[in-house]
């Protein structure tokens, strides 16, 4: 018996929920950061994020994987992608590169998945589908102020790690897709978690060392608390149901999305109007995404697809 595909509007919503939480992570996990240490932080992050899944699996009731390799030994590749490189290249980037050059190499993320599905052949890649991503990503530009964007000596570490994040990032996504198809979504989350929280220790090892407690204020547990359960343990669990089910590079194509939910809550929180620039990259953006995750007609797959076992 094949498991009941979900609605198309159920898994990009799920996808635009994610850009939404990423969005609050960028002002929350700020507060973290300027007190811990980026790596320790995110080796305490994924550590309790992975405790955390592994009970909701095990209470969910669904059957834990069998000891076969080809679930674990993928598992470790997946986990070195999708987790170690692409959080300690982004965090330890980000202290050596500025914000707007991190802000904007991250565009890349859809862009090299992009190149990736297509050269492998997953997805056709239609014009249609190249002009959404050319869209797409020229909003994401202007709204980044892309003009304000600068290669030098003192950001070149940052900028290389941060380009390092993006490409592993991107063969995540675009490979990760057909084992996400085939095993339990929860499962899968809380062994990567583990996986991830091993790689990230380790490379955390001499910051922990250093690393003396803050003064733990009722705001920082509280942005805390959202970076563990919302912008790690829902984050990435909707982003790995949804890979089963959409396209690779639909799923990229969303964080695009990322700085409309950010400028979006620096309306609401701290009442920054949007500009014309704001209004100009959205419609960009909007356009764009639509574009990308248009049907194709005759041959070309649809964005969601059932699940094959």
């Amino acid at each position: 018996m094949k498991p009941q595909t979900p609605s198309p509007i159920l898994v990009f919503g799920a996808l635009i929920f994610v850009q939404v939480l990423f969005g609050l992570n960028y002002v929350l996990s700020k507060v973290v950061v300027d007190v811990f240490p980026p790596l320790v932080w995110a080796s305490a992050r994924i550590i309790i994020a992975a405790i955390i899944m592994v009970g909701i699996a095990f209470f969910s009731g669904t059957d834990a994987p069998k000891p076969d390799r080809k679930f674990f030994i993928p598992l470790i590749a997946f986990s070195l992608l999708g987790i170690i490189i692409n959080q300690s290249s982004f965090l330890v980037g980000l202290h050596y590169t500025t914000s707007t050059n991190s802000a904007i190499l991250n565009t890349l993320i859809p862009v090299v998945t992009l190149m990736i599905v297509t050269f492998r052949g997953q997805e056709p890649l239609t014009l249609k589908r190249g002009l959404g991503f050319i869209s797409a990503f020229a909003g994401v530009l202007v709204i980044r102020k892309v003009e304000n964007f600068s290669l030098s000596n003192t950001t070149l570490i940052g900028d290389l790690l941060t380009i390092l994040n993006c490409i592993s990032y991107g063969f995540f996504l675009a490979y990760s897709k057909p084992f996400f198809q085939k095993y339990n979504r929860m499962w899968a989350t809380a062994w990567m978690f583990l996986y991830g929280s091993v790689g990230l220790t380790l490379l955390a090892t001499p910051q922990w060392f250093t690393f003396e407690m803050p003064v733990l204020t009722p705001v920082l547990i509280g942005c805390m608390i959202f970076g563990v359960l919302g912008a790690t343990v829902l984050t990435y669990f909707l982003n790995f149901w949804a890979l089963a089910y959409a396209r690779s590079s639909s799923v990229a194509l969303f964080i695009y999305l990322q700085p409309i939910v950010a400028a979006a809550l620096a309306w609401f929180w701290f009442q920054e109007p949007p500009t014309a620039r704001t209004l100009i990259s959205s419609l960009l953006i909007f356009c764009g995404v639509l574009l990308g995750l248009s049907r194709e007609p005759a041959k070309a797959p649809i964005a969601v697809q059932e699940v094959r076992n």
